[in-house]
């Protein structure tokens, strides 16, 4: 009986536990949910938003760099981003093998990838779509990819030291994608987006936090054709002279706007963590160097500055050597007497001396600080020296036999253009410039002023410096390799020793060769400077980078239609100058156009051998004087009045008058090269018809 009510109690007291137990837990299950629902509601509500929300960074376009002609130098096209959840790998092993065999990447870099704790890990940024394509299609869990911007170079390595590029962010770097950053980059915006169960993004019905907009695009005053042709030229000459390297400017003088600008060796923008930081400088701006008898000029003007009448003075050059202060100066060539002009054609560094001793150290150093040396140009692209002019109280005795034939003083490229400009265009200071105008949304926002400031020059002086220069190229002249049949060429020659490393005394058999000079030399219309450093056996600038002037300029020339210079045509006997009206010659015949041609005393050219006029450039209405050239295409007249085409022989022309006549008889054309027409297809004289494909190719001629 005892022991039945003890076990009675132990139950009820079990039972009695049980039931506080219950009770207990049901209090804290409700403070619990009162806690959820009440209490911490915003909390909770809050901590589950932001796990399935959440924001990310929306840039919508990088803006495109255009050249002259509205061609494109720089764009954004989509890549594809892999990037992985390592939580959400079920099968490392396997996914370890398809990335490593599509991406070409380390097997120990992916293992510590996908080995990671982090929930989001970048694999490889910007990948061709092909590629990303064949990663997603193997379905691996964990492994993902999302669009992002690539920078596309259509011309790479030509332009690369003025475009520059972007690193995996997009953000300029280097160039013009740094300079201008702010106006390409546009603003970025933020998208709120939710993530599935596993943390992936789910793009549908994403809300716009902050709008984004496309940067603005760039308009340069680069014409590509010109620098890709200036790159390939440059790289045939360092290489052919075996030289360290080489830089180009081609420019307008009048206004500033650089048509190119390249340096050789050059890098690709794709890869630019490849190269050493100084093949990645642009050398145009960023480097100094003597520049030797290019300098020369300029001391010239101020002499002329200072003489009014100094251009009839003869002075004596001892003969090759002469000796200032202790000091002896040297010529390439054995001159006595010298008249002031030829001492620039002859290039003679005791007669420079002696104009600079007349003149003194005060005004030579304002002279050159008038044409810009020892400061910036203000050209809008980074990394622009000032290079080295001293002030005139540093100078000693030495300084001042020196410095006049362009030692002791040190130009960038730029500096060295920008200072020829001055004599070229009339003696006005201009801003060179690659950026011709910005446009964002349609509109113009920034648009360079190509305005000429102040006069540094006057007419009379400018017109004496220039006949010197002129004369620098003809037969008897140091730069007579980079005379231009047709034109005049105003130009000098340099060849700079460098100095040793130490900076002490100039290193044995290493110069710097140079050629900068601009034509029509009486209203030029394009400026060119070669330098090349360190060429090996041949080192003049006379036979290493006149050369070079001449093959580029020849190119601006049919780049840019420069016109004959009608100086040079009077100068040489050629026909005067009178306005004749072009008449309508369409299926006329052969003969009567010769008549007219004949009457007018007009230059003419025929291409085909029909006996009608098919075409005829330029057109009925145009303008023309006798130096002008005519170019007329025959044909013949079938029974059912369809015309016979014959292809014409265009061998010896630019490539734009090959286009144009081709082209004005309806034909189509491929053109491999660049200068002159070497070899065609159809060949000379085969029946074609409109719509026919023609294939050209074009060199460069020696002129002898």
């Amino acid at each position: 009986m005892h022991n039945d009510k003890e076990n009675f109690l132990s139950i009820n007291f079990k039972i009695t536990i049980v039931f506080w137990f219950l009770i207990i837990m049901g209090f804290i299950a409700i403070f619990r949910i009162i806690n959820l629902q009440i209490i911490s509601y915003s909390f909770y509500k809050d901590k589950a938003r932001k796990m399935h929300l959440s924001t990310i960074k929306q840039q919508i376009g990088r803006g495109s760099i255009f050249d002259r002609n509205s061609k494109i130098l720089a764009e954004s096209i989509k890549a594809q981003t892999i990037y992985i959840c390592p939580r959400n790998i079920e099968d490392k092993r396997k996914v370890l093998e398809v990335l490593k065999n599509n991406l070409n990447l380390p097997e120990s870099y992916l293992l510590k990838k996908i080995s990671s704790k982090r929930y989001f890990e970048y694999i490889k940024r910007k990948v061709d779509a092909a590629v990303a394509e064949k990663i997603l299609s193997y379905n691996l869990p964990g492994v993902y990819a999302q669009v992002e911007e690539k920078r596309f170079y259509p011309i790479g390595e030509s332009a690369a030291h003025v475009i520059g590029f972007t690193g995996l962010d997009n953000t300029g770097l280097e160039g013009l994608e740094f300079k201008y950053e702010k106006y390409l980059h546009g603003k970025t915006g933020r998208l709120q987006i939710k993530r599935d169960a596993l943390g992936r993004p789910i793009l549908i019905d994403s809300v716009e936090i902050k709008k984004a907009e496309r940067g603005a695009d760039l308009y340069l005053t680069i014409d590509s054709n010109l620098q890709v042709a200036a790159y390939n030229e440059l790289k045939q000459t360092v290489e052919k002279f075996k030289a360290n390297s080489g830089t180009v400017i081609i420019m307008n003088p009048n206004n500033g706007e650089i048509y190119a600008m390249t340096n050789y060796p050059s890098y690709d923008p794709y890869n630019f963590k490849n190269y050493e930081k100084k093949l990645i400088r642009n050398k145009a701006i960023t480097d100094f160097y003597e520049p030797g008898s290019t300098f020369k000029i300029f001391t010239m003007s101020a002499f002329l500055r200072e003489f009014k009448n100094g251009e009839q003075h003869k002075i004596f050059c001892g003969n090759g050597e002469y000796e200032y202060f202790g000091r002896k100066v040297h010529d390439h060539e054995k001159h006595g007497w010298l008249t002031v002009p030829e001492i620039i054609k002859f290039s003679s560094n005791i007669g420079i001396v002696n104009l600079a001793l007349k003149v003194g150290q005060e005004k030579l150093y304002n002279e050159y600080s008038r044409f810009g040396f020892g400061k910036e140009t203000g050209i809008d692209l980074p990394g622009e020296t000032n290079g080295i002019l001293r002030h005139y109280k540093n100078w000693d005795n030495i300084s001042l036999t020196s410095i006049p034939y362009g030692q002791e003083v040190a130009v960038t490229s730029i500096q060295l253009a920008k200072a020829y400009s001055i004599i070229a265009n009339g003696g006005y200071d201009i801003s060179p410039h690659v950026v011709d105008k910005i446009v964002k949304n349609n509109k113009v926002i920034y648009k360079s002023s190509n305005k000429r400031t102040i006069k540094i020059i006057e007419d009379e002086e400018r017109q004496k410096l220039i006949s010197m220069l002129t004369a620098v190229t003809e037969n008897d002249g140091s730069g007579k390799k980079a005379a231009i049949s047709g034109y005049r060429v105003a130009g000098k020659t340099g060849t700079a020793q460098k100095h040793n490393p130490d900076g002490k005394g100039y290193a044995k058999g290493k110069y710097v060769a140079s050629f900068i000079g601009f034509l029509p030399a009486d209203k030029p219309e394009v400026l060119t400077l070669v330098v090349i450093d360190e060429p090996k056996t041949i080192y003049f600038g006379s036979e290493v980078a006149a050369p070079l002037f001449k093959n580029l300029s020849r190119i601006a020339i049919s780049t840019l239609k420069i016109s004959s210079d009608k100086t040079y045509l009077v100068h040489h006997n050629e026909k005067i100058e009178k306005n004749i009206e072009m008449p309508d010659l369409f299926l006329k015949d052969i003969k009567e156009a010769k008549l007219f041609f004949k009457n007018e005393d007009l230059n003419y050219k025929i291409f085909g051998n029909g006996k009608k006029i098919i075409a005829q450039i330029p057109k009925p209405g145009t303008k023309l004087n006798n130096q002008d050239v005519v170019y007329i295409v025959t044909g013949d007249i079938l029974s059912n009045d369809e015309i016979k085409i014959y292809m014409p022989d265009i061998g010896g022309l630019p490539i734009r008058t090959v286009i144009e006549i081709l082209n004005s008889i309806g034909l189509k054309v491929k053109c491999n090269g660049s200068g002159f027409a070497i070899s065609q297809h159809p060949k000379p004289g085969a029946v074609i018809k409109k719509g026919q494909l023609c294939i050209i190719d074009f060199a460069m001629k020696d002129e002898g």
